[in-house]
């Protein structure tokens, strides 16, 4: 079952694909639920496809919309699923009193109101009529505004990015992009928009709402989409987070079942990742789940993380600081059973007695204090994401290794054992060049982590990774998605890949906000870079030497250490390399 509570976390996981199906019989929703739908809505468009008319029908005065939805809304829809329901409320009518009709829904209950449907579907004259009315699309925002009030989610449809950005300022949950309704007969469904403009008017409807509020889901409502291979087509262009299925789910499926064809769209999720696999082995494309990978040493990372993040066994997340354990983490979540229920954090940090303990652990209540309630209780339905584990004290690792075995835990001065369900997902710091043979945790932590370990590479060991991170930064600095790749000279990116990096990802990242700041003219030359990066420049003293006697020269002075040596001169291992066998140095 799929609780308000529920879908509220799943409209706010980015990582989340949803799929609703807009009906208008209980069969339908019946269908839908048993298929994996995450919610339905009740529309008078569904009940017209039902009765064998069209969706065009629903902005027709052919009935009073919201007493029709209200009949078999709560007699049909509400009766046969256990799915949260969206009332698709008309506001064309100025008779309707909002506060009382919202109160009404609230009374019957219905989790959630959309406008639909919308003066968006009317032609322009019989809009602007309504619209001149106050009847138009204002009134449309202000009934979403005031059912949020009431604890009722939103959905809001739109069909241009003015109105996209109008319900965002209003503060609506998600939005439904919908560019038109289809006509009863199939052949014609698609006769208003075709898939490459639909692609191309929902990805810039999405970059403007993202760019307002990224946690804003963005859904897509029907039009020429009929199969799940053009879902999937559409969603990997534009990043669209959902589908709200209506012809297509009760109309346009004559041969398949209800049930298979959402079955199909509900695998959209599957089909997503074995494309990324193949991209991936093709390297077309250097992301996965949110990381840069296109190093081998990372990708082995991810496919650990994927592999550990199915069942309920705990998992550790080893590597330098500065390599991505936090995120990894929060991956390994996402990629869980758990997905939909947002983790819970836990950072370990360095503080005088037990006080970590106290909070993983509880406290039990004594004459002077107050009975704590632990992280691991609030986390039972979840995952719990420990940072920072080797900062635990020795005692607090051993009662958390007393967890991991048995499943109950004992808080700080009690008796009792409490039992928890909740997922660890922990990470340890390493020190540099360390492996796992170093973790900083007692021994019989460390075997029940034995087995489920995922060691992040440091930097050095995915320089492949480099072109790629750059320009995620770059963009993620910057906040926009279109935003061009910085324009590195070659002296300046052999430095990057030259430098030991011991801050790691996060240190690139630094690196790159200081870089994106400068003129988009100004060319990033190694010159340039090296302060940036820490490198002093070359004593002006060795100018006057030659290219022999200067290699010499920062040889002797780094004590032979090639690294060092190459970082100084700016150069590349590689370069330095060839310019000692060039010279005949080591002869």
């Amino acid at each position: 079952m799929t609780t308000i509570s529920g879908i509220r976390q799943f409209l706010g996981n980015s990582r989340s694909f949803m799929l609703g199906a807009a009906i208008g019989s209980g069969m339908t929703a019946r269908a839908a639920e048993r298929a994996g739908a995450d919610f339905v809505l009740a529309l008078n468009a569904g009940r017209f496809r039902a009765m064998g008319g069209s969706s065009p029908a629903s902005i027709l005065p052919i009935r009073n919309s919201n007493a029709f939805v209200a009949g078999f809304g709560r007699s049909e829809i509400l009766r046969s699923t256990r799915l949260p329901a969206f009332f698709g409320a008309c506001t064309f009518d100025p008779r309707l009193d909002l506060d009382d009709f919202l109160d009404r829904l609230c009374r019957w209950g219905f989790a959630g109101v959309t406008n639909f449907p919308s003066v968006i579907h009317l032609d322009e004259h019989r809009r602007s009529v309504l619209e001149r009315c106050g009847l138009g699309y204002s009134r449309e925002i202000e009934l979403l505004v005031k059912a949020a009030k009431r604890g009722l989610m939103t959905i809001a449809y739109t069909r241009t990015q003015v109105e996209a950005r109008r319900m965002v300022e209003a503060g609506v949950e998600a939005i439904s992009m919908n560019f038109n309704l289809n006509p009863a007969e199939t052949g014609q469904s698609s006769s208003s928009i075709g898939l490459a403009e639909l692609a191309a008017r929902t990805r810039d409807i999405a970059h403007t709402v993202h760019a307002i509020d990224r946690n804003v889901v963005c859904l897509l409502g029907g039009g020429p989409i009929t199969r799940p291979e053009e879902l999937m087509d559409v969603c990997r262009e534009t990043g669209t987070q959902g589908f709200i299925g209506g012809s297509s789910l009760d109309r346009v499926p004559l041969e398949m079942s209800v049930l298979e064809m959402t079955s199909g769209f509900k695998t959209i999720n599957v089909l997503r990742e074995k494309v990324d696999l193949l991209e991936r082995q093709l390297q077309l494309n250097g992301y996965r789940h949110g990381v840069v990978a296109r190093s081998a040493s990372m990708n082995n990372a991810l496919d650990a993380a994927k592999r550990l993040a199915s069942g309920a066994n705990p998992v550790l997340i080893v590597g330098e600081p500065g390599t991505g354990k936090r995120r990894v983490a929060s991956l390994v979540h996402a990629l869980g059973a758990r997905k939909h229920r947002k983790p819970v954090m836990f950072p370990c940090r360095r503080s005088p007695g037990n006080q970590n303990a106290i909070a993983l652990f509880g406290l039990e209540a004594d004459r002077d204090t107050r009975r704590r309630l632990s992280v691991l209780e609030t986390a039972t339905d979840t995952s719990l994401i420990i940072l920072h584990l080797n900062e635990l004290t020795e005692e607090g690792q051993e009662q958390l290794a007393d967890f991991l075995e048995t499943g109950t835990f004992t808080a700080v001065n009690g008796v009792a054992s409490t039992r928890s369900e909740a997922k660890v997902i922990a990470t340890s710091t390493i020190s540099t060049g360390a492996g796992l043979e170093t973790l900083p945790i007692s021994p019989r932590l460390r075997a029940a982590f034995t087995g489920l370990e995922i060691l992040l590479p440091p930097l050095q060991d995915r320089l492949e990774d480099l072109p790629a991170l750059i320009h995620h930064f770059t963009v993620e600095t910057k906040g926009d998605a279109g935003t061009s790749a910085l324009a590195i000279e070659n002296s300046a990116f052999l430095a990057l890949a030259s430098h030991s990096w011991p801050g790691n990802v996060r240190e690139l990242r630094h690196v790159v906000e200081q870089l994106a700041t400068l003129a988009p003219n100004v060319p990033i030359t190694a010159d340039r870079l090296q302060p940036i990066l820490g490198i002093k420049p070359i004593p002006k003293e060795a100018t006057n030497l030659s290219e022999r006697e200067w290699i010499i020269d920062a040889l002797r002075r780094n004590k032979l250490h090639r690294g060092k040596t190459a970082r100084t001169l700016g150069l590349s291992r590689k370069t330095l390399y060839n310019k000692i066998r060039k010279l005949r140095i080591l002869d």
